[in-house]
């Protein structure tokens, strides 16, 4: 206990000295500096804080400044048009994928009823590739149409 107090003893004495002062002195002008820089961050992270949230706002704002417009063109006369135009194409392109399918089909038949079977080599004939091409071409039109009426 008397140890302690001698160590109290001697801190008042050297705060109470003129280079304890000067260290106290020190030691406030250290501290009020850091809560300077503190309130300087502070201040500088909200000010990019609001700075980011007006960004986000701004871009936010223009989106659907974007889908506004969207909706306002497909609800037009000429976005309507559009549609309808590529509905029609889609619908065109659709009918001569089939006749070409057809077409193809009453070909492969054709020779296939000139033909009498596999040749002496064992491989398939040319025309036993036409039927699988065809329906390629079946599949594209079906995944066309599905992409253009997407839009």
């Amino acid at each position: 206990m008397q140890q302690a107090q001698d160590r109290v003893q001697e801190a008042q004495t050297y705060l109470e000295s003129p280079e304890g002062q000067q260290a106290l002195e020190d030691t406030w002008v250290s501290l009020e500096e850091a809560r300077a820089s503190l309130e300087e961050a502070r201040a500088s992270l909200q000010q990019q804080g609001e700075q980011a949230r007006e960004n986000a706002q701004q871009a936010l704002q223009q989106a659907q400044d974007r889908v506004d417009q969207a909706r306002q063109y497909m609800q037009s006369p000429e976005g309507q048009q559009a549609l309808e135009d590529a509905r029609a194409s889609l619908q065109q392109a659709l009918q001569e994928v089939q006749g070409a399918v057809q077409e193809k089909k009453q070909e492969v038949t054709a020779k296939i009823e000139r033909t009498g079977g596999l040749p002496s080599s064992g491989g398939a004939q040319v025309g036993a590739l036409v039927a699988p091409a065809a329906a390629l071409l079946v599949g594209g039109a079906i995944l066309g149409y599905a992409v253009l009426r997407r839009r």
